[in-house]
């Protein structure tokens, strides 16, 4: 169940992602200078390592049945 919402909080934190790195680079500012790209850059990532835990638990898990 936790995979599934990760996944769906991961697609609209990336959604997110994508336009901010839009406006930054339509103001013509390099995505690692703007602060908020790389705030939601990090959460992107936190969830990603979350989502990868959770595979990995789950794939240990059915390898033990």
């Amino acid at each position: 169940m936790k995979q599934i919402n990760y996944n769906k909080e991961l697609e609209k934190e990336r959604e997110k992602l994508n336009r901010l790195a839009d406006e930054a680079m339509e103001k013509g500012i390099p995505l690692n200078q703007d602060k908020a790209f790389m705030e939601q850059n990090r959460k992107v990532d936190e969830l990603v390592v979350k989502v990868q835990r959770e595979k990995e638990k789950r794939r240990r898990n059915q390898q033990e049945r």
